[in-house]
């Protein structure tokens, strides 16, 4: 659907998945954006619907886009539709059936998850090597050692290979469990449980306290919101710098989403889709489960872990308020 009121045109092609306001304004100022034919350089001249937009020669249209952070709780599949699951993700919004969820998290993981209809940004999103950061609670069973801690800071051997670094910080040790605090970029299936497995500490609980650059602060378990435009320029930004970290590489089609179609363009546009696919993003190992972690270049290695905290009562990870055995939001 395209918008019903004139919008400055590097909103326009924000809105039609070229990419961020900052790389769409790059481009109107290169001269390589018409709009009825005509060559404009001003970003912020107005569009109307009835205009016709392209970029060096194709077509763009600015879509109804919608962008919603969720804090899937225990128990729900992130998915459209799973006949094993009580509840899928798209059930807990309204009109969420016509979105998709960014990566998956497991049935039995608490923590965010972004549904949105964004084909583009979201294949940029769920690349298998480059992803975002992304920030874990885990409650582990056992002491946690400074070996452990080092091994998963250093890179673990798994059955499909050698896990990158993780930023990791032991926020609580108990008489039976610990509580961790890990941050990684990669997208391998069910990563940090197997993680944690490989250094002999099995988890028990596991919650995604933070995406990218959103946190959980706020949101209640099943609970949901809207984006702001700050947030989703912030992680067409991330996306963009998956897309640089790529280099060379093919990085493949837009993912088909709901009610969209995508049309052949030119390597230096990519539009998104238009017409109904019904279709959902096939699930495999490559794409992030309850878990993430390629490190980019130049990333600072985490300190020596502190030391941990007192005993205290366990309490359900993933829930709204920091009690005394829960750290706060990662980076706050």
């Amino acid at each position: 659907m395209s918008p019903a009121q004139p919008m400055n045109l590097v909103v326009y092609l924000a809105r039609s998945g070229i990419g961020s306001r900052r790389s769409c304004d790059e481009l109107i100022r290169e001269g390589v954006v018409t709009v009825n034919d005509e060559v404009v350089t001003f970003p912020r001249q107005k569009v109307a619907p009835e205009d016709v937009v392209a970029v060096r020669g194709e077509p763009v249209t600015a879509l109804e886009l919608r962008y919603l952070l969720v804090n899937k709780p225990r128990g729900v599949a992130s998915t459209r539709s799973d006949p094993h699951a009580e509840r899928v993700i798209v059930d807990l919004v309204p009109g969420g059936r016509a979105l998709f969820p960014v990566g998956r998290l497991d049935v039995d993981t608490t923590g965010l998850i972004i549904l949105t209809n964004d084909g583009v940004l979201a294949n940029r999103l769920m690349h298998p090597r480059y992803g975002v950061p992304k920030t874990y609670v885990a409650r582990v069973r056992g002491k946690v050692s400074r070996r452990a801690l080092g091994a998963l800071r250093g890179g673990v051997e798994l059955e499909d290979g050698l896990t990158s670094p993780a930023d990791v910080k032991l926020r609580k040790q108990s008489a039976k469990t610990a509580l961790v605090e890990i941050t990684i970029h990669e997208g391998r299936k069910r990563q940090v449980r197997r993680m944690f497995v490989a250094v002999g500490l099995p988890v028990e609980e596991l919650s995604r306290r933070r995406y990218g650059p959103l946190t959980d602060k706020g949101l209640e378990p099943g609970g949901f919101r809207e984006l702001s435009g700050d947030e989703v320029e912030a992680l067409r930004r991330a996306g963009e710098e998956v897309a640089g970290e790529v280099g060379k590489e093919v990085e493949g089609s837009p993912l088909m989403l709901a009610a969209e179609v995508v049309t052949d363009t030119p390597d230096a546009v990519l539009e998104p889709a238009s017409a109904a696919s019904g279709e959902e993003p096939a699930a495999d190992d490559s794409v992030e489960d309850d878990e993430g972690g390629e490190p980019r270049a130049g990333a600072a290695r985490p300190a020596a872990a502190p030391e941990p905290e007192s005993d205290g009562p366990d309490t359900p990870l993933g829930q709204s308020g920091q009690p005394d055995d829960e750290p706060g939001d990662a980076g706050d």
